[in-house]
């Protein structure tokens, strides 16, 4: 098991004139320091106009910044919007933020499912599937092409020499977002990595690996790379004190259920639901439901942190617990989302700190201990 960062830069209201910037800051310090905790990554989202929930526009900066404070800690961006961006860009960032980081870079791409971030670069929904398709079967030939051409749909390229090129050979490692099944199958096809959020638990959870794991087999990349590993993103916060857990965790998880119901109610606006493409129809149905709750019997935050799954919240050990649930069911690696909103930095040093001292250390105890034995490793099973 692999234990990496996720950030949002979730920016609480009310602000001041150094909000954002302190949030940004404050993630760079909280990196360096998870590389001395044992930390494996940090993954930063691409979110557009996204208040309060996400002022994280451009994390190939924001990872480049990183790359000079760190040595060891691998940099994704968890994703690139592929539907408002043109590979040529992504390839020539990404390859730059490769040789600055020396080697470190993993690509995320993702389609969003939220059409507020994407009709202002004039992108329309129905579009999104082919171009992140095309995007990614046209990105791995940038990189390892010395001179590449392309007539696609979306995508026109003239013969050009693209540079400069990664520093990873034959690229850097590519993933995508999987969620529906149309998508973790492309993926697999693809021979991209799958990111899977924890918030369906872990039956939605194991049936995306299910299916990936058995369509990977037969995967066909264009760039001759496969990488056919797996993450669980989740939101977490550890203390070792179990009614700080009680009472701030509660406060945080509650939070972030809150600004999920405010997203569902942004993302969507002047949208009129005849026009919604059949393969977003399952995103707009949750985010209608979800934006016009909380309902009756929905779990209270209370609740879902009692119950375990969808978030990491908990003393070390019942951290440890959590990962170990996920890693049974063949999860490698974790990325979680430790500044969570109203977190202070204290609070998410704090929690770098459990992981450094107890959680990571538990698991790389354990994997030493298979390998001395000749055991497999859980995510090996």
């Amino acid at each position: 098991m692999k234990f990496g960062l996720f950030y949002q830069i979730q920016v609480p209201e009310p602000w001041d004139d150094e909000s954002e910037a302190r949030r940004i800051w404050e993630a760079l310090d909280q990196i360096t320091y998870a590389e001395e905790m044992g930390y494996d990554s940090v993954w930063f989202s691409e979110h557009h106009f996204r208040p309060v929930w996400s002022h994280n526009s451009a994390p190939d900066l924001t990872l480049a910044a990183v790359s000079q404070r760190t040595s060891r800690i691998r940099l994704g961006v968890g994703v690139v919007l592929a539907p408002i961006h043109h590979p040529l860009h992504t390839a020539a960032r990404m390859a730059t933020l490769d040789i600055l980081s020396n080697g470190r870079v993993d690509v995320g791409l993702g389609r969003t499912g939220y059409p507020y971030q994407l009709t202002p670069y004039g992108t329309k929904l129905e579009d999104t599937r082919g171009m992140w398709e095309e995007f990614a079967r046209v990105l791995p030939r940038i990189w390892t092409e010395k001179v590449v051409s392309h007539e696609g749909k979306y995508y026109q390229i003239p013969p050009r020499e693209v540079l400069p090129k990664p520093l990873q050979k034959p690229h850097p490692p590519l993933w995508s977002a999987c969620s529906s099944e149309e998508t973790v199958r492309t993926a697999a096809e693809l021979g991209l990595g799958a990111l899977v959020g924890s918030e369906g638990g872990p039956d939605k959870v194991g049936q995306v690996l299910q299916l990936y794991q058995k369509m990977v087999k037969s995967a066909n990349p264009t760039g001759g790379l496969v990488n056919s590993h797996n993450a669980l993103m989740t939101a977490g916060f550890c203390h070792e004190d179990p009614k700080v857990i009680e009472n701030r965790g509660t406060e945080l998880i509650g939070w972030y259920m809150d600004q999920q119901r405010e997203r569902a109610r942004l993302v969507w606006q002047g949208v009129d639901p005849a026009t919604v493409p059949p393969d977003y129809q399952g995103y707009y149905e949750r985010d209608m439901k979800l934006a016009a709750g909380p309902h009756p019997g929905d779990a209270t935050a209370s609740e879902t942190i009692k119950k375990g799954t969808s978030f990491c919240v908990g003393t070390p050990d019942q951290c440890i617990e959590f990962f170990e649930s996920y890693e049974a069911m063949g999860i490698e690696q974790v990325f979680l989302l430790s500044a969570i909103g109203p977190a202070t930095h204290e609070e998410v040093m704090n929690t770098l700190t459990m992981f450094g001292k107890h959680v990571i250390p538990h698991f790389r105890d354990k994997e030493k201990a298979q390998a001395a034995s000749g055991l497999p490793s859980a995510a090996n099973d």
